[in-house]
């Protein structure tokens, strides 16, 4: 039964809301019994005490003891009404001067009230004061009344208590059963539309007008998970072609030129081009691969390791070293502003650079002035390339940094290469805290990166 009522809302809310009315309907009922208990009591002793004050007073009235017997009728004629009633008068020695037989035990309960059983067994309760002390010194007045009455009442009222309790427990049970089914039913339709989406169809989404705010928080929040996640499964399915494309070129070139290399008798020359070709194809591919096995790492969170503390300007020299052949033949400038010292991996970060120059020289037109900046701010080191040249389509400017993303929807010239280099940049910003992004206009591009500034870093 435990194990059912974990594994079911719907029967561990009704079994919690049945306990409560139970225990609730339970307390009440015990308060409802006690209360009237004493109210049953209060009003037998009220009627006791009433007796007991006019009998003393008919007592205390005597002229003498030969009004004994006209006590006695008075008496009698007054309990006549009162059949659960009893008067007992005894003198000094217990003796009693009026009643019927005396009570085959009595104990007080409290100065004035007393419990005593009769001679029949029947169970009684009442109060005994002092008798007149001039005709029965040292005796007693005792009053009392039947309980068993009293008992009967309440006996059936309990009882009576009992079935409304089980009734009201009983129904609150199955009334709980229907309001947490109707309640959960919202639940139960969301659990039927998230049963529907599957890899074919990840365009689905949880309805989530008319429910209420804490299902309508929980849908939106699935719906957004679901959006990362669509975004995610086609960036993979994208990613995958975009690889076997990749692939398939150079794949396809070694391979015609190995088929026709093999088709007939070739001159060691012939063979050695063909075999430099293909070594020159699966150094390219080799490339790819590192390139791609680099991207997972990032993507799976890896951070940058073998951090140091460099100066940006020292990278932008020797990254400018690196290109200074590619910008004279391109008849390209390069101009360096700023400098900071950061905390990184200096082989990440020449990297990016590297990366980013490349772009630029490829864009920039000749006669051009390619720009390499560095600053830091809002806790972060941002470092920039700026160069002239035709700008990036607005369109074009959220996907610069995708994968395999050659400007224009160009996918088959591999002239520019695989298009993974500003993907690179991001990677690379992404394992040191930071970001990459791009702006474009007419007169000049900007693409920059930024890394975390972690405090470890002073300026120069």
């Amino acid at each position: 039964m435990s194990q059912v009522l974990r594994q079911s809302m719907t029967l561990r809310l009704t079994f919690l809301l049945a306990a409560i009315a139970l225990l609730v309907s339970s307390v009440a009922g015990a308060m409802l019994f006690w209360a009237l208990a004493r109210k049953v009591e209060q009003q037998d002793m009220s009627e006791v005490a009433g007796k007991l004050e006019l009998v003393s007073y008919l007592v205390d009235n005597m002229g003498s003891l030969a009004d004994l017997s006209q006590l006695e009728t008075t008496l009698d004629t007054m309990l006549a009404g009162h059949p659960d009633m009893r008067v007992w008068i005894s003198d000094a020695q217990q003796n009693i001067v009026y009643g019927s037989a005396p009570p085959l035990s009595m104990s007080r309960l409290s100065p004035d009230k007393v419990r005593l059983t009769t001679s029949n067994g029947m169970e009684m309760q009442g109060q005994s004061v002092p008798a007149n002390a001039r005709f029965f010194p040292g005796g007693s007045v005792t009053v009392a009344i039947d309980t068993r009455p009293a008992s009967r009442f309440l006996s059936g009222y309990g009882t009576a208590l009992i079935l409304i309790c089980v009734l009201w427990v009983g129904l609150t049970a199955l009334l709980s059963a229907w309001a947490v089914r109707r309640t959960l039913a919202p639940v139960r339709k969301l659990s039927e539309e998230a049963a529907r989406i599957r890899p074919d169809n990840l365009t689905l989404r949880l309805s989530a007008d008319g429910m209420d705010l804490e299902l309508k928080e929980l849908a939106e929040s699935f719906n957004r998970t679901l959006d990362r996640l669509q975004a995610t499964y086609e960036q993979m399915e994208a990613f995958n072609a975009n690889v076997a494309h990749e692939l398939r070129t150079p794949l396809t070139t070694m391979i015609s030129g190995a088929q026709i290399v093999l088709s007939s008798p070739r001159p060691a020359r012939e063979l050695k081009e063909a075999l430099a070709s293909n070594l020159e194809e699966l150094d390219e591919l080799k490339t790819l691969v590192n390139d791609m096995l680099f991207l997972a790492r990032a993507d799976a969170g890896e951070r940058a390791t073998d951090l140091s503390v460099f100066s940006l300007r020292t990278e932008f020299e020797k990254v400018a070293e690196f290109y200074e052949a590619s910008l004279e033949q391109s008849g390209l400038a390069l101009a360096m502003h700023g400098d900071c010292r950061v905390y990184a991996n200096q082989g990440l970060i020449r990297r990016a650079l590297a990366n980013l120059v490349a772009n630029a020289v490829k864009v920039t037109p000749p006669g051009g002035t390619i720009r390499l900046e560095g600053s830091r701010s809002a806790g972060a080191v941002h470092i920039a390339v700026r160069n002239p040249g035709r700008p990036i389509a607005s369109s074009e400017l959220p996907f610069i940094f995708d994968r395999f993303y050659r400007g224009g929807g160009d996918r088959d010239s591999r002239s520019d290469g695989y298009g993974l280099g500003l993907a690179i940049v991001l990677a690379i910003a992404r394992m040191h805290a930071g970001t990459a992004y791009a702006t474009s206009s007419p007169e000049e591009t900007t693409v920059a990166f930024s890394i975390a500034d972690i405090g470890r870093i002073t300026e120069k």
